[in-house]
This record gives structure tokens, C-alpha cells and sequence, in this order.
């Protein structure tokens, strides 16, 4: 969203981590203690990797609201977006087939568009000119 202070940039729009009807099943876990080692890493027990999808080496996000750290899965992230797009999906309409038949008629207007100036460039170039004779 753009600043209303006058920034340059775009701020993003802060993200709640709600449980609405969009958002895949609230899956809870009991309570798990963990200790911050040295340079402030922190293991997630392997209980609650399972619990998020969560692979060796897959990247999170990470956000603090209210002084709570919420961690989110790429997995668990594209099951979100899928539940919101879901959502917005229309019954028996193919968005793939609605972009092709867009995009083929944005090249048959091009085409249609390139057809007509090179015709008029030909036409110029076969009209007599004042100042030179005609072409035999």
C-alpha cells in the first residue's frame, strides 16, 4: 500500500496470521519448550516440523506481532494462498483457457495491426513522387 507519509516506496500491508474460513484448518499442537543457542538459533522440534510441512533446508518466514514469533512453511504458505484462490475460483470456467484465448487475440490485433502498416509503407513506396519520375 503507498505510504500516506510521503515515502518513496510501497509499504507492505501487514499480514494476519487469522484462522478465517479461507486459511486451511487450524492444526494445533501442545506446548513444546525450546532453548535460543548461541547466535540466537533456535531448533523447531522435529514434532512441530512435521506439523508444518516443514523440509531440511526449506525456507521459512518469519514475523513477530505482538511479540509472538509466527513460522511459516513455503509449504503451509502456497496451502494458504491455494485455500484463498480456491475461494475466488469460478465453477466451470478455466482461467489457463481465458488467458490463452487473451492472448491470442492480443496477437491477432498485433498481427492485424503489423498487416495494415506494411501495406500503407508498400502503398508510399509504389506512389509516384513530385519531384522523381515515375517508377516503370
Amino acid at each position: 500500500m503507498v505510504s500516506d507519509k510521503g515515502a518513496k516506496g510501497f509499504e507492505e500491508e501487514p499480514h494476519k496470521f487469522d484462522h478465517s474460513p479461507t486459511q486451511p484448518p487450524v492444526i494445533e499442537s501442545k506446548t513444546i519448550s525450546a532453548t535460543v543457542g548461541e547466535g540466537g538459533r533456535l531448533v523447531i522440534p522435529a514434532e512441530l516440523r512435521k506439523l508444518m510441512e516443514l523440509s531440511p533446508g526449506e525456507g521459512v518466514a518469519l514475523r513477530v506481532v505482538d511479540g509472538v514469533l509466527h513460522v511459516i512453511s513455503a509449504t503451509m504458505a502456497l496451502k494458504r494462498v491455494q485455500a484463498i484462490a480456491s475461494k475466488l475460483r469460478k465453477p466451470g470456467v478455466s482461467f489457463v483457457d481465458e488467458f490463452i484465448a487473451d492472448r491470442l487475440a492480443e496477437q491477432r490485433a498485433s498481427d492485424e495491426r503489423f498487416d495494415r502498416l506494411h501495406r500503407e509503407a508498400m502503398e508510399r513506396a509504389n506512389e509516384p513522387s513530385p519531384d522523381k519520375e515515375p517508377r516503370r
